[in-house]
């Protein structure tokens, strides 16, 4: 901090050369690496004060000006997503974004590479999947030193991840893994396993949540090394979601409270949110649904703010969902139809089809029988073709309360429609699997994926419950004996 402190006296008198501009952008990258933004910010006293105010290049050579762009810019994102700041991600793509202009001009391939990860952390922040995925596969292809390729290949998971694309999340992790060894820095290593223990949370089960534990402890271990407070939090706050899906509540609102108080120190705002987020998703798994919905309130009311429209479409579903359990259904939907919405209009559509899924299994008891088909049909619509087991089990939930509700709210069509409750959950049944058939051109195994099954189990409904649609499937390759015979 001294350094710091010398910046200041420096500027204060106005003699502020290129080197020293240089040096403070050095600083105030190590303090941001380090999670210190307010720090970071702090060090570039003299040549930028506040996100929306562009800093201070006058007089600069080009890759000077290049250089303090990039550091406000990625700086003006961190700082705008933890206090959730209306319009800091545009701010930053736009210093960001001129940057690499710059970079380029220049010939510096290896701070292009370092600019287009911070890039994509912007775009992903808003949502906005396949320009980030794009920036970072440029990032990592670019890059020549093997700090910028970890940190090009390990941020990137959070785009496959929250595009549902966990196995593509972990070919980059294990991309990433050789370079370890060659990177010493701690807080890549704590980041490394930190997304790796996300991915494997999101893939589920008993044994990937074990496993997701053990590479949540390694981070932590690797974060105290670095003194990286904010991502300890984080690291935190997963775990509590981890004993959530492990139906330990109670050790998850200790570790969401370890979590909350700290980035409530650091004035984190946005990080905050995240915590009160799963903290009311804990309060849900208790019935405590009134805890739930001020928890979770609390969390849209601020990242209503900051334009991070994943996380604010992800707290309306839980604030949908605390609400039904109120019985304030019309609110509730009111809450899903935002969050489908909003995540839409990002791009988010894995968020948006989910968002429809739990309007469908929360609500049912409440929608009409046309409002459950069209919300079935616009999940349907956002979706991609492959989705993860638990997608594919919310999806055939749902399938079974649309052919319920059809029994309930009109027998007499149902039966002129062939209807008994068995035959028409099999003939929704039918129809996904010929989708999932259609999508993978007959590759059962590819289907199965989608469909959240094995291929034994594919093949087994196919041959036993939908023979019809044994044509739309490759044709079993057939396997010839080995004229070599073994002695």
């Amino acid at each position: 901090m001294s350094t710091i402190n010398t910046f200041l006296k420096t500027t204060e008198t106005g003699l502020v050369s290129a080197g020293s501009v240089r040096r403070q952008c050095e600083v105030a990258r190590g303090l941001e690496r380090a999670g210190e933004y307010e720090a970071a910010r702090d060090s570039l006293a003299g040549l930028w004060s506040t996100i929306g105010e562009r800093p201070d290049t006058s007089g600069l050579a080009v890759d000077d000006k290049a250089e303090l762009l990039l550091r406000v810019g990625a700086l003006a994102g961190w700082l705008g997503s933890a206090r959730q700041v209306t319009g800091a991600q545009e701010f930053a793509k736009d210093l960001i974004g001129e940057s690499i202009r710059l970079f380029q001009a220049v010939g510096y391939s290896e701070k292009v590479a370092e600019a287009q990860t911070d890039l994509a952390i912007c775009y992903w922040r808003e949502g906005a999947f396949d320009e980030g995925r794009v920036l970072f596969r440029e990032a990592a292809q670019g890059a020549a030193s093997a700090d910028n390729q970890l940190r090009a290949l390990v941020n990137s998971t959070i785009v496959e991840i929250s595009s549902g694309r966990y196995h593509e999340a972990m070919f980059l992790l294990d991309q990433a893994t050789p370079l370890l060894s060659l990177v010493s820095d701690e807080g890549s290593h704590g980041r490394f396993h930190m997304q790796k223990a996300l991915v494997l949370k999101r893939l589920g089960g008993t044994e990937n949540l074990d496993r997701a534990l053990i590479e949540d402890t390694a981070a932590s271990f690797h974060f105290e090394k670095a003194g990286h407070k904010r991502y300890l939090a984080r690291v935190e706050n997963n775990i509590g979601f981890i004993l959530l899906q492990l139906n330990r509540s109670a050790g998850a609102l200790g570790h969401l409270e370890r979590a909350r108080s700290i980035f409530l120190n650091l004035k984190d705002s946005g990080s905050v949110a995240q915590v009160n987020e799963t903290r009311a998703r804990v309060f849900i798994s208790q019935k405590q649904f009134a805890q739930a919905e001020r928890a979770v309130t609390a969390a849209v009311s601020t990242l209503e703010l900051g334009g991070e429209q994943s996380l604010l479409s992800e707290a309306l579903i839980t604030q949908g969902t605390a609400m039904a359990g109120l019985g304030k259904y019309s609110a509730a939907k009111v809450a899903f139809d935002r969050a489908a919405e909003v995540a839409e209009t990002a791009g988010d559509t894995l968020s948006a089809g989910n968002a429809r899924l739990t309007q469908i299994q929360t609500l049912q008891s409440y929608l009409t029988r046309n409002q459950i088909n069209d919300a079935f049909r616009e999940a349907d619509r956002c979706l991609p073709a492959r989705v993860d087991s638990e997608t594919a089990a919310r999806l055939r939930s749902c399938m079974r309360i649309i052919a319920e509700t059809s029994e309930k709210e009109s027998a007499s069509t149902a039966e002129s429609e062939g209807g008994t409750l068995e035959e028409k959950v099999l003939n929704l049944e039918a129809s996904l699997i010929k989708q999932a058939l259609d999508r993978e051109h007959g590759s059962i195994t590819r289907a199965a994926h989608a469909l959240g099954l094995t291929h034994q189990g594919l093949a087994y409904i196919l041959n036993n419950r939908h023979k019809a649609l044994l044509p739309s499937r490759n044709p079993a390759r057939r396997r010839f004996k080995s004229i070599i015979k073994n002695h």
